[in-house]
């Protein structure tokens, strides 16, 4: 930890001390990789390393409060007036001295100092497109990259370009090449209209979607079947000790047995009840549609005041897209997944006129995968 703060003093930004720490193979807190964010943190709420006051020998509670946000579910930290702070001084557990202490504090200065405009200009833009902020995504394919090396996110990073946000955080991922925006969603859209509504490939992979489709149709109805028959056994068993009973045939055992009886009638009428209907076919139509469709929904977003709107098409399309080096230098190898069942319920909604929306992938529904070789 002193070492962290030595080289912060020093001018060492925090990035380069964290790539330093997970080249060396050094965990981080929780025995996470090193980021940046690790080192520096929020210096108000007293978060990152440098701003730990445990370290200088101070141990400080209820400095924040976490409560659900209602807008997203989440559960969010707020800071505490200053006045409700519980602070222990526990010299024991000091490691950095006043005199480094102040030089991070007059390094953390003169980077607020540096930046001091930056930052006012990036809070008033925030703050004047916060509702389209929240809504939209940052670019076409923001949330959709990934690194075919780490797993981690492709992230746009600066010239308008997608890199490994693993490699240029933390140099946790070797993965160092990157590609410009506009030429991985060029190619994207190229894979999408060329090689993802190819009919060899829609045909095979609704062909598979439809022998998977049959086959859980037929396990359910063979399940509810085997429900309906044994709760027609169930319901006669307590019809007939119910008539027993009334003949003066009570025995104590009777009352453990339709005790069981009748907790069985109720979990099959609960699996009945709870079964999934069988999947519809799928649409005769479904492979010339989707490629009309996909063919003007490209067309689509190259046109500025149908973009916003056909973008959330194609992100309903796509569920990722994998980025892993190539042999070759600058290559990039780029695999586009589609949800097929997305796909078909996207193709149906088309065909049928009504606004496309994002849905939740289904269990056990085929994927689409095509490769496309992308240039750094």
């Amino acid at each position: 930890m002193r070492r962290i703060f030595r080289d912060f003093a020093a001018g060492v930004g925090p990035r380069t001390i964290a790539r330093t720490l997970n080249e060396e193979g050094i965990p981080g807190p929780g025995g996470k990789s090193w980021g940046d964010t690790t080192i520096r943190g929020n210096l108000k709420r007293a978060t990152g390393i440098v701003n730990n006051e445990l370290y200088i020998g101070r141990l400080i509670w209820n400095r924040l409060r976490y409560i659900k946000d209602p807008s997203t579910g989440k559960r969010v930290s707020r800071l505490n007036p200053v006045s409700e702070w519980i602070v222990k001084d526990v010299p024991d557990l000091r490691i950095v001295d006043d005199e480094l202490r102040q030089a991070v504090r007059a390094r953390q200065g003169e980077i607020a100092e540096k930046f001091v405009n930056v930052t006012e200009a990036l809070r008033k833009h925030h703050k004047k497109n916060r509702l389209n902020g929240a809504r939209r995504p940052k670019s076409l394919l923001s949330g959709l990259v990934f690194c075919g090396c780490c797993g981690g996110p492709y992230s746009l990073r600066g010239a308008d370009r997608f890199a490994c946000s693993n490699h240029i955080s933390k140099g946790s991922c070797s993965n160092s090449r990157g590609i410009a925006r506009e030429d991985l969603e060029r190619r994207v859209l190229a894979g999408l209209k060329d090689r993802m509504m190819s009919p060899e490939i829609v045909e095979d992979a609704m062909r598979a979607y439809a022998e998977e489709t049959n086959r859980l149709n037929r396990e359910r109805r063979s399940n509810g079947d085997s429900w309906k028959a044994e709760l027609v056994k169930v319901e006669k068993q307590i019809a007939q000790i119910v008539e027993a009973i009334a003949d003066g045939m009570y025995h104590p055992s009777m009352k453990e047995k339709m005790t069981g009886l009748e907790a069985r009638r109720e979990e099959l009428t609960a699996l009945l009840a709870d079964a999934p209907a069988d999947t519809p076919d799928i649409l005769p139509s479904a492979s010339a549609i989707y490629a009309k469709k996909v063919v003007a929904l490209t067309k689509a977003l190259n046109r500025k005041e149908e973009r916003q709107e056909a973008s959330q098409d194609l992100r309903a399309l796509i569920e990722k897209i994998v980025l892993t080096p190539g042999p070759e230098r600058g290559e990039l190898y780029a695999t586009l997944h589609g949800e097929l069942r997305t796909i078909l319920e996207w193709t149906e909604r088309q065909a049928i006129g009504k606004v496309a929306k994002t849905t939740k992938p289904a269990a056990g529904a085929t994927g689409l995968s095509v490769s496309l070789v992308a240039g750094a």
